[in-house]
């Protein structure tokens, strides 16, 4: 969010259980309006072939998050 607010197009990834957490930090940071990517908890302890998966279902939300104009 720091690099946002410089003006470095960033998009949050996170795992629903730490939504609350990006958003608290969101505030913090003075990005209140951000949209983060949520995407299935959990990644800790995955073979990489599942990362890469659900990396490969958000692409596209990532994309979209990184270009529209907010």
């Amino acid at each position: 969010m720091s690099l946002e607010n410089r003006g470095v197009p960033t998009v949050v990834i996170c795992t629903g259980p730490f939504l609350n957490s990006a958003n608290l930090h969101a505030r913090v940071f003075g990005r209140s309006g951000f949209q983060p990517v949520v995407i299935t908890h959990p990644l800790g302890g995955l073979k990489s072939e599942l990362v890469i998966e659900k990396a490969a279902a958000a692409a596209e939300q990532i994309v979209a998050a990184l270009t529209e104009q907010g």
